[in-house]
């Protein structure tokens, strides 16, 4: 397996799930990688190809797609648990956090937090936290790929004393990281309910200036929906949509309690809905109908939330219990099919970044972000259909080799590429 290692490689007698328009399937396939670019995808061993791999029959996946997560929370995992999301956050969270929230701390969570998702098959994330110069020094240290900024709120955090301060730190993690090959600059604000009509006018001149994907909470709670309602006669969807912020550089993480005039309003501007069904449940916020929003045509992705309201990042068990709460809820089977989840994990959520032209699907011409699924683990055996042993047997110590833009970021469950991830005595706090 060392000849993985190298530039120019072949991935062969492997199970290729591409994620490609057609969701083709190549049973005995072979991967050829030039630098960062798949440069030949076919069936059987090609004649010369260098550096061959054998994959020995294990399945090859496109690296998971995290479209929602605040990534430095592993440092807050398990710290207030069982409370709802109003006292969670603003009893606990941001209260732990104006104390320990700083750029060291942030960095160590940060690397904690990228090793998580590397273990767990995730290539791509799109974060949303403080000291976001921090997160995406360690992120392109890791090789991972990622669109985020700086948080913005209303309030002073410890990264900036007032929102003025936080919208130039934005523009200026902008400029900075604009032509980096990994980190792609977004605009990220927490709320409407944390974020005046001025700051939020503001994001949006930003993100039309440099025509940047908007990444945001909204309609998460009854409660967020009842309060944004009152301040301002709207609900959040038909609010941003008012301001002109509802479009289709939109990603809305939640979405738990959206209307039908609002799933109009999301199918109408091709808005992205990002469902967290673990943090959703963990804080009691309810269960989006996701199967409902696919069925009208609205792009649904999937994101771990952070880890202190989830508690991990793992892309794994995001799928796996978004397809079975779908058909729970609606008492039947049929409905987020395990190959629909795995779109949802992947070129869905490659969509909701704008990445869908580089990420998302196995195809020639895109870059080489994939996941090797060891065959060989007990939860996979026997095999009678991929998407349903990738979806409802797999668990993430099936994923064996994780690579991103062609460099190998595990290998045989070993991290390559972050390291100084442990906490020494256990706890953070």
């Amino acid at each position: 397996m060392q000849a993985i290692l190298q530039p120019e490689k072949t991935l062969y007698n492997a199970v290729i799930i591409t994620m490609n328009p057609e969701l083709e399937v190549i049973r005995n396939g072979y991967v050829t990688i030039s630098g960062n670019t798949i440069t030949e995808i076919g069936e059987g061993i090609p004649k010369n190809g260098k550096n061959m791999v054998d994959i020995q029959g294990d399945i090859i996946i496109p690296g998971f797609v995290n479209a929602h997560t605040h990534l430095p929370m592993t440092l807050y995992r398990g710290l207030a648990d069982d409370l709802p999301l109003k006292t969670w956050l603003e009893d606990h969270i941001w209260p732990a956090e104006a104390t320990h929230t700083h750029e060291k701390n942030v960095r160590k969570g940060a690397r904690l937090g990228l090793a998580e998702m590397i273990q767990t098959g995730t290539t791509t994330f799109c974060d949303m936290y403080f000291f976001a110069d921090a997160v995406a020094e360690e992120t392109a240290k890791s090789g991972m790929r990622a669109v985020m900024n700086e948080a913005i709120l209303d309030f002073p955090t410890n990264s900036y004393p007032h929102v003025e301060v936080a919208l130039a730190k934005a523009q200026q993690f902008i400029e900075k990281w604009k032509q980096h090959p990994l980190i792609y600059p977004g605009l990220v604000f927490h709320a409407t309910y944390s974020c005046s009509k001025e700051t939020l006018l503001k994001v949006k001149h930003l993100s039309n200036q440099f025509g940047l994907r908007i990444s945001t909470h909204i309609s998460e709670t009854q409660d967020e929906v009842a309060q944004i309602t009152e301040r301002y006669g709207l609900n959040p969807p038909h609010y941003l949509h008012e301001l002109g912020m509802l479009t289709e550089n939109t990603l809305g993480a939640h979405c738990i309690w959206l209307t039908e005039e609002d799933q109009a309003l999301f199918k109408k501007s091709g808005a992205h809905v990002v469902h967290c069904p673990s943090s959703n449940l963990k804080l009691g916020s309810g269960i989006a109908p996701v199967a409902t929003y696919l069925q009208k045509g609205i792009n649904v992705a999937l994101g771990t939330d952070g880890c202190a309201s989830n508690n991990n990042l793992d892309m794994v068990e995001e799928m796996r219990l978004a397809a079975l709460l779908q058909k729970g809820i609606n008492h039947n089977p049929e409905l987020l099919p395990a190959r629909e989840a795995l779109k949802m994990a992947t070129i869905n959520g490659a969509k909701a970044l704008g990445l869908d032209h580089l990420i998302g699907s196995i195809e020639v011409g895109k870059r080489a972000d994939l996941a090797i699924v060891s065959t060989k683990n007990t939860f996979m055996q026997p095999i009678y259909d991929y998407y349903s042993a990738l979806v409802y047997a797999m668990n993430s110590s099936c994923i064996d080799t994780v690579m991103a833009d062609g460099n190998v970021l595990m290998l045989n469950r070993e991290l390559m590429t972050v390291k100084d991830i442990i906490i020494t005595d256990g706890k953070f706090l």
